[in-house]
């Protein structure tokens, strides 16, 4: 996997995963209000480098697990 696919790859997942987390977890903790997307641009902000580190750090050893739990039997 060349280094550009997994840059684009990691930028999408994390900004795909942090932005439904995100939008999530800030309406269950403060219900839908007129700041709604304010809090949760706020911490979305905060949500996406992290994510973004997660899964360039992570994203490769998952697909190895994952490789190696499907792996046919022999």
């Amino acid at each position: 996997m060349n280094l550009k696919f997994r840059i684009v790859n990691t930028a999408i997942m994390s900004v795909l995963l942090s932005f439904m987390m995100t939008m999530f977890v800030t309406f269950i903790n403060l219900g839908w209000s007129e700041s709604f997307f304010i809090n949760f641009f706020n911490a979305w902000k905060v949500a996406l480098p992290a994510a973004f580190l997660a899964v360039l750090i992570i994203g490769q050893p998952v697909q190895k697990l994952t490789q190696k739990i499907l792996k046919p039997q022999s």
